[in-house]
């Protein structure tokens, strides 16, 4: 059954990929900047939400209430400081490259150094989704034909190469969408599994809820907690600022839009989409603690697992939903990271003029990194424990806080700087940041997401250094 589904999952995205050949090379990257709002809105919340958020999202309530909720009302906010902030600056420059803000703003050493910071963020992240689902589709469908994980992995790359290596970015906000709504499907089928087992006895799931303490938004407590209602908040507009706003391969979905107008309204309403999706999750995670305590069930100790136990014991319906949740919120992520990897590595990269780069050329490159994609997954099925995932979230996390703060500097100040020095400024800030982090935890404070404004910060810091003696712009 999950077989089949697969198979006209994956086929019904070639259908749609397919529906509208570009009509020139450069539409692989613009779309020919006639993409429709509604379209990219709907799409980016599955492009957004990847396949560990299905199965940790729901697990969260375990250890953090309904906390999780606060940054997500943050989301909103930050989407709407990328839509009236971030957007207008993007569509003055004209440019296919957000990077090229910097060479104009800064230099071309600028640019490259921040454009080569993304693409080990995209590549590492996409990565580690893609592993994750990997692992539950080896297990569920491949293994059973013998086929190894190694050849899985290339098999399910191929697949995401050869719907998106034709049409670029057309391709994706057409397949973002099936792919969204995929998600949407799958989340509403476990809540009804899963209402269906506790016998539509919501009251009783909500009583319970509350009783336990897995039910609260809102936590006003102690500043020092790092669920604090403010922290949270925050963090999730500045998580939504630098990985949407400052996202090569986001923004270059938002820039096909037809003008920016469109792009401001497509911007908004994803951020409000969030916020019933990620209520489902939580909802369904309450649930299931419990139903778990109704049969005297005992949670597993990795709260990522409570989704999977429940879709077992739910049957192969909730099984195949999983798995094809799983697939579309991951193919989502990945395909759309392969044409910004591709858009980057060529525009801010090598500084090739898009209009005039061949198809074969184009080719090669994606090709070339859909390989490179295979190759860390399988490092990471070689050497990663489970555990040591969030390890890699965190490295990416010190990634992307230089390309804040060289974004926050260029914005906010008018100083010139020295354009050499940027690639040791934004080498050096992870390493500060580390440090800093270890010896905070030694004086009883633990840095969250907030390590993110930290790192921008240093980076900052460093930057103005590099200003003594000149003048401003």
């Amino acid at each position: 059954m999950q077989e089949i589904c697969i198979i006209l999952y994956i086929a019904l995205l070639f259908i749609v990929s397919n529906r509208k050949k570009t009509t020139s090379d450069i539409d692989f990257f613009t779309a020919g900047k006639n993409s429709s709002w509604p379209a990219v809105a709907f799409g980016m919340v599955g492009a957004t939400i990847s396949g560990i958020s299905l199965i940790s999202v729901p697990g969260m309530v375990v250890n953090s209430s309904f906390f999780y909720m606060q940054m997500v009302l943050g989301f909103i906010l930050g989407y709407v400081v990328v839509a009236f902030f971030l957007l207008p600056i993007y569509y003055r420059l004209g440019s296919i490259s957000i990077y090229s803000y910097l060479e104009k703003r800064f230099g071309v050493r600028s640019r490259q150094t921040v454009s080569a910071l993304f693409l080990i963020n995209k590549m590492l992240s996409s990565a580690v989704k893609l592993y994750v689902v990997m692992l539950v589709l080896h297990l569920f469908i491949f293994e059973k034909y013998g086929i190894s994980f190694e050849m899985a992995t290339l098999i399910v790359v191929a697949v995401i190469f050869a719907y998106t290596f034709r049409n670029g970015v057309k391709s994706v906000v057409l397949t973002d969408c099936i792919q969204t709504a995929c998600l949407i499907i799958v989340t509403v089928i476990l809540l009804v599994e899963a209402f269906s087992a506790v016998n539509g006895n919501l009251t009783d799931v909500f009583e319970f809820a509350s009783t336990q303490g897995i039910s609260r938004i809102f936590d006003f407590d102690s500043f020092s907690n790092r669920t604090h209602f403010i922290k949270q908040f925050i963090s999730g507009a500045f998580i939504v600022v630098v990985m949407t706003g400052l996202d090569q391969d986001v923004m270059q979905k938002n820039l096909t839009c037809r003008n920016l107008k469109e792009a401001q309204k497509n911007m908004v309403v994803t951020g409000f989409m969030f916020t019933p999706v990620n209520l489902m999750l939580l909802v369904l995670g309450a649930t299931l603690v419990y139903l778990a305590n109704a049969q005297g069930l005992t949670l597993p100790e990795k709260t990522d697992e409570i989704v999977p136990l429940f879709c077992n014991q739910f049957g192969d319906v909730a099984i195949c939903c999983l798995t094809l949740g799983m697939v579309a919120a991951s193919f989502s992520s990945a395909d759309s990271a392969l044409v910004g990897m591709t858009t980057c590595l060529l525009t801010d990269v090598m500084h090739k003029d898009l209009s005039k780069v061949s198809r074969i050329q184009r080719y090669a490159i994606h090709g070339v990194l859909a390989l490179m994609l295979v190759l860390v997954i399988l490092v990471f099925n070689a050497n990663v424990q489970a555990s040591a995932i969030n390890i890699i979230y965190t490295i990416v996390s010190y990634v992307m806080a230089p390309i804040l703060g060289m974004f926050m500097f260029g914005i906010f100040t008018k100083r010139e700087i020295t354009d050499k020095a940027t690639p040791f400024i934004c080498t050096a800030t992870p390493f500060v940041m580390y440090y800093i982090d270890t010896l905070s935890a030694e004086y009883g404070y633990k840095f969250g997401y907030e390590l993110l404004l930290l790192g921008a910060f240093v980076t900052i810091l460093g930057l103005c250094l590099t200003t003594i003696g000149k003048s401003s712009k």
